[in-house]
């Protein structure tokens, strides 16, 4: 079956420090472009619940959350993708783009592996220990974590949707 994530041709997965597995650059990456597009299938927060009792035991094969109760799996089998290998930093230089797409930062030279905060798209997800080792790492990743002030400065423009719409309605 054909991945339903499309990444870029410059990305290649290896094994990295952060976890087993990460996604790297092969060739350099500009600021604000497109790394990656995820795809996938819609599942409902209680489908999404049952899978993660089941197949979604590994720390990397992760559901990114959509919205409230919804979110994007990979596939129902636990089969894991590229697209499934980003690994999260405290520090990263990627962030989401609208609600499905992951972008540069900053420019990203050969050779770096690419991380994104999972604060930028968590919404209910579980707190979990943070392995990323940049000098800022917060140790622990809570899915309130988007709330931070200070987060929410530094990630402007690299939430997801959902989660800047929250943001939006939370400064009114």
């Amino acid at each position: 079956m054909k991945s339903p994530s499309w990444l870029s041709p410059k990305l290649t997965v290896k094994r990295s420090s952060v976890d087993k597995k990460g996604v790297f650059v092969g060739k350099p990456i500009r600021k604000n472009e497109i790394i990656a597009v995820f795809g996938g299938l819609v599942v409902r927060k209680e489908e999404y619940a049952r899978l993660v009792r089941g197949r979604f035991k590994k720390a990397e094969d992760y559901g990114l959350c959509l919205g409230s109760g919804f979110y994007l799996i990979t596939s129902r089998e636990g089969k894991l993708e590229k697209a499934d290998y980003f690994n999260h930093s405290c520090n990263p230089n990627a962030g989401i783009k609208g609600q499905i797409m992951l972008a540069a930062m900053k420019n990203i030279k050969l050779g770096e592996e690419i991380t994104f905060d999972y604060a930028t798209t968590e919404c209910d997800e579980d707190d979990f220990e943070c392995k990323c080792r940049a000098k800022n790492c917060r140790g622990k990743i809570r899915k309130s974590d988007w709330k931070k002030p200070e987060l929410q400065k530094k990630y402007r423009g690299y939430f997801s949707h959902y989660l800047q719409e929250k943001i939006n309605k939370s400064k009114k």
